[in-house]
């Protein structure tokens, strides 16, 4: 599925176009349901998981894409249906 949280195909953070990664927003057991539920950003590699500054080693990266994707799934569902999907509250 597409993004739900991002339209154009380029790096959330820093807006490049090249060396892009696609990156699940709950990760891990929930790798499927972000795929299928469009909760994916662009993210070089950088901020990836290529540097210190990459979501998966900045902490404060990582909250603020899970509370874009919590607000982007909200647009179209309830807060329970988005805590039924993914097991937490991240607003």
């Amino acid at each position: 599925m597409e993004s739900i949280i991002q339209k154009e195909k380029q790096c959330l953070v820093c807006h490049t176009t090249v060396g892009l990664h696609k990156h699940h927003v709950y990760y891990g057991p929930l790798r499927q349901i972000s795929e299928k539920n469009g909760l994916t950003v662009w993210l070089c590699g950088r901020h990836h998981n290529l540097s210190d500054h990459g979501v998966h080693f900045d902490r404060e990266l990582d909250m603020e894409i899970k509370i874009l994707g919590q607000r982007a799934f909200e647009k179209e569902h309830s807060r329970e249906d988005f805590i039924k999907l993914i097991g937490r509250n991240y607003l």
